[in-house]
């Protein structure tokens, strides 16, 4: 049996990607989103070092830290599509 969605935490996750998008969809929100990236190296592979010589821990905490930004760059994403997608239901609603 498949339930419905609850509407009070679609409503909730949505209020919660407007918010990422007030803070972080700005030109200087999207900066600090790259510097921090930057900082946490999110672009480079998991396991590093010589083959078979990699710190299983290091391992963790980069994936870690990728997940985090994969996250928020997923939601931003959402968030902007709807936007969209209540922009364009209210135009047209006026016409």
């Amino acid at each position: 049996m498949i339930l419905p969605p609850d509407k009070s935490a679609v409503e909730k996750a949505r209020a919660v990607r407007r918010r990422l998008l007030s803070v972080l969809g700005s030109q200087a929100g999207q900066q600090v989103l790259n510097e921090l990236e930057s900082r946490f190296e999110v672009d480079l592979p998991v396991f590093q070092g010589r083959r078979g010589e990699y710190d299983p821990l290091d391992a963790m905490r980069r994936d870690a830290h990728r997940e985090v930004f994969l996250v928020i760059r997923r939601q931003l994403e959402l968030a902007k599509q709807e936007s969209t997608h209540t922009s364009n239901n209210e135009q047209d609603d006026e016409t």
